[in-house]
């Protein structure tokens, strides 16, 4: 019993004296000492890489650039940008200093003028400028990211490793990934946290952001600046599942292009989403889906054949043509109407001026279990009346389109360059341009 007693007393005694050398590892530093590890260690990291690709949100309610920064151990750095805001699109290079230094954390500072980087922290004539900075605290550093926030006015900055390239090519590649990805107002869908929310006007480098089916909001909608890379884009406002709520929870930055989704550091995607709710909101936001004539196949390409042949012949003129068929949202004269427009010119009798005809017809649109299905209505005026009993190859063009439609992306990164609309007899290649005016 005594032994049992003794091995007791000696395991509580060995277990404070474990607790007591953990304590002293913790807090035998001062905060001097720890601040100056800190400060090494960014200093490590500035130099480690060749170059790094540095994304700047001067101010954080608008898009990032593209920046080119080498750090040198000596103090000096070089930066390189080409954007139309501080550069007018030409390739500006230059050089300056920097320093680390201590200020309650470490902080970075570009302590001589660089008009690369300074340009940001310029006052220009409004006296506030872009509301850059060139002072940061350096929130993280380690060999694959380095985050900086300004001390005065909170720009932002993420630094990632350059890869071995032309400065040039970088420049160019990145300028014209917005539009690549998100051009020609492309509607992209987030997933994270089993969500949906809709990221609207991406090529403009602030995405907004609404609830799925939603409209973006006129006040003060929630917005995310985004700025391109090589591989992807920064999200200047880290996505996370309460997105309305806190929008930096979760560390979510970074989303990387894979296939034909973006990934999330978290593992969030962004793609085209659900093509049928995504071709519902493009027309209720007034933008319309316009047919490519010369793409499609099937029925309707050969029932816009037909109409063609028969309005050369009653017009006698053999320039006569079918311009366009469109589906679309009137908000105005037809409230609340889905329509489909035939729009189509020729001269009478092959001579005088050109007649433009556009002929609008009502059609009920549903979207249901992931396809799209239409139903003609009535003529939206006596004119579309008049077109349609005249011509009975009107009446065949709007029946090949009266159908429901499985939907398949020419782009799934960028679906509003394309959507097929497509049964066993037919498939109707439209964009989204057909929009009413």
């Amino acid at each position: 019993m005594k032994a049992k007693y003794l091995f007791i007393a000696v395991a509580v005694v060995s277990l404070f004296s474990a607790c007591n050398r953990d304590e002293k590892s913790l807090f035998d530093q001062s905060a001097a000492e720890r601040s100056q590890l800190a400060l090494d260690n960014a200093q490590k990291m500035l130099v480690a890489h060749d170059s790094w690709e540095m994304l700047y949100f001067a101010n954080r309610e608008s898009r990032g650039y593209n920046v080119v920064v080498k750090f040198f151990s000596n103090g000096k750095v070089i930066a390189s940008a080409q954007n139309a805001l501080t550069t007018k699109n030409q390739l500006v290079t230059d050089s300056s200093t920097w320093v680390l230094r201590n200020d309650y954390g470490p902080i970075i500072s570009f302590d001589t003028y660089n008009k690369v980087l300074h340009a940001w922290a310029d006052p220009q004539e409004d006296g506030d400028g872009y509301l850059g900075d060139y002072e940061f605290l350096i929130l993280e550093a380690n060999a694959n990211r380095i985050m900086l926030k300004g001390k005065k006015h909170s720009a932002y900055i993420i630094l990632r490793p350059m890869p071995k390239m032309e400065i040039a090519d970088y420049f160019k590649t990145c300028n014209s990934q917005l539009s690549k990805y998100f051009g020609n107002d492309a509607i992209m869908t987030l997933y994270q946290g089993g969500n949906a929310y809709y990221l609207h006007n991406g090529a403009s480098g602030i995405f907004t952001l609404t609830a799925v089916g939603k409209p973006v909001p006129e006040v003060d909608p929630v917005i995310y600046p985004i700025c391109p890379t090589l591989d992807g884009f920064v999200v200047c406002y880290a996505f996370n599942s309460t997105l309305y709520m806190d929008r930096g929870s979760v560390m979510e930055h970074l989303f990387t292009l894979t296939g034909d989704k973006f990934v999330g550091e978290g593992g969030s995607t962004i793609s085209a989403g659900d093509l049928s709710t995504l071709f519902m909101t493009y027309i209720s936001n007034n933008k319309g889906w316009k047919a490519d004539l010369t793409a499609s196949t099937g029925t309707f390409a050969d029932a816009a054949s037909a109409f063609t042949e028969a309005l050369v012949a009653q017009s006698k003129d053999s320039k006569a043509k079918l311009s366009s068929v469109a589906i679309t949202y009137s908000g105005t004269e037809l409230i609340g109407k889905y329509v489909l427009r035939v729009k189509f010119e020729y001269k009478k009798n092959g001579q005088g001026t050109k007649q433009n005809i556009t002929a609008d017809y009502v059609i009920a649109l549903k979207s249901q279990n992931g396809n799209i299905g239409l139903t003609y209505l009535e003529p939206a005026s006596d004119l579309a009346t008049t077109w349609y009993n005249q011509f009975p190859e009107m009446g065949a063009l709007i029946n090949t389109v009266m159908h429901t439609f499985t939907l398949s992306a020419v782009d799934q990164l960028n679906p509003t360059k394309g959507l097929s609309l497509n049964t066993s007899a037919t498939s109707i290649v439209v964009s989204g341009n057909g929009n009413l005016k």
